[in-house]
């Protein structure tokens, strides 16, 4: 059997792993679009900041594919897929398959805003060349404007602040990680980045990027031109489905997928950022992280391979830091009932609830034990008894396990 995968992140390779653990006969061609072999893209901010090595980026040793039997294709990105003729296009030639795994990850988003698209020194920081060419870029910029404050944006300001950059972060939404926390607790991200001296301007989008003789010279935001050398567009992702047209395989945000990791078309698989579950509790969503990539790789592979597996649902569980500040954050921003603990120091735990379970939670400062109320808000838990313990730091298993009489609390 040919097996063809789409992709070489997480998703494709926990694929190709599995694949030859149960089976060492079948054939794998991998079609990467990039021209190095399997990294992580998690710390490419760390790497810009320096405080990542390049060489700690790669997961993979060199004999890594060799060692596996996977034909790698580098610099292949793939075109078209022909499902009648199995058959995907990649770099002008027709590669065949028995079974196809999509896992060709997300791209960044890029808002409309003229110039922000091919102005020299305007960057995102997606892949490895994007860091690559943001470190080229920093020999002569010495001021940076930031668009966008979710995960990434905020991890590119502190890597820029610690080049000693001048940042001003733009946001179009009224604060910043819109899409994780309220603006009580945006607020504490928002004061942790002044105190490092960023330039925070919420409610104000990119209007148009300006451009000189070395490339790009400032940002008009808000009728106001922000001077700079050096741009980072970390407007978001969205899953990457150019290759799906004509295809006739279903796709919405993402492509949509069972629990198995089939997708409309008979032999089709897809896993990691560019899938969609229509079927899920929490429908429609993409999400785009390490952990699902790397469980619907592994559940696409073995049923491309007949094993009957099928996926619990995408985990949807938010962690960054900002200037070693940990912030954390999963469901819902708001419910029927808010649990509160906070140290006066700066921490803040809020867990909201909803028919007496819990349905979302944020936490800055103290972020332990987000997994526990992640997996109860996912089972549904009926956590009435446990009052307010829930938000406190201390929370854990033990205390679904025992009687909270018997229990110390910090």
């Amino acid at each position: 059997m040919q097996i063809v995968i789409i992709g070489n992140g997480p998703a494709a390779i926990a694929a190709a792993e599995t694949l030859r653990q149960q089976d060492r006969a079948c054939g794998i061609v991998m079609l990467s679009k990039e021209s190095v072999p399997f990294y992580s893209p998690c710390p490419l901010a760390e790497y810009v900041e320096g405080s990542v090595p390049k060489e700690r980026l790669f997961l993979r040793d060199p004999d890594f594919y060799a060692r596996n039997a996977i034909d790698i294709r580098y610099g292949r990105p793939v075109t078209r897929i022909d499902p009648q003729a199995r058959q995907v296009w990649a770099g002008g030639e027709a590669v065949a398959y028995d079974r196809l795994l999509i896992a060709s990850g997300s791209r960044a988003f890029v808002p409309p805003v003229p110039g922000l698209a091919g102005t020299r020194g305007v960057f995102e920081l997606k892949t490895l060349d994007d860091a690559d060419g943001i470190l080229e870029r920093l020999e002569v910029a010495r001021r940076a404007v930031v668009i966008g404050s979710g995960f990434i944006g905020l991890e590119a300001v502190q890597a820029l602040v610690r080049h000693g950059l001048a940042v001003t972060l733009l946001e179009a939404q009224r604060h910043v990680l819109p899409a994780m926390l309220d603006s009580e607790m945006a607020a504490l991200v928002e004061q942790r980045l002044v105190e490092h001296g960023v330039q925070v301007r919420t409610g104000s989008g990119a209007e148009r990027i300006l451009e000189g003789e070395d490339g790009v010279r400032g940002v008009l935001a808000g009728g106001v031109e922000i001077p700079c050398e050096l741009v980072i567009c970390a407007a978001g992702v969205r899953a990457d489905l150019s290759i799906l047209d004509g295809s006739g395989i279903a796709g919405n945000r993402g492509i949509l997928v069972d629990a198995r990791m089939r997708t409309s078309v008979e032999g089709v698989f897809a896993a990691g950022d560019v899938i969609e579950r229509p079927d899920a509790p929490d429908k429609h969503r993409v999400v785009p992280n390490w952990p699902n990539a790397v469980s619907t790789g592994r559940i696409a592979a073995w049923n491309m391979l007949g094993i009957d597996r099928r996926h619990p649902g995408l985990e949807a569980v938010n962690v960054v830091r900002v200037f070693d500040l940990p912030v954390a954050s999963f469901g819902v921003q708001a419910g029927e009932t808010c649990l509160r603990w906070q140290d006066g120091a700066g921490a803040l735990r809020k867990v909201l609830l909803k028919d007496g379970r819990v349905a979302g939670g944020q936490l800055i400062g103290e972020i332990n034990g987000t997994g526990v109320l992640h997996e109860m808000m996912k089972k549904g838990t009926a956590v009435e008894r446990f009052g307010t313990h829930l938000a406190h730091p201390g929370f854990g298993y033990i205390h679904t396990l025992e009687p909270l009489r018997a229990i110390k609390w910090a």
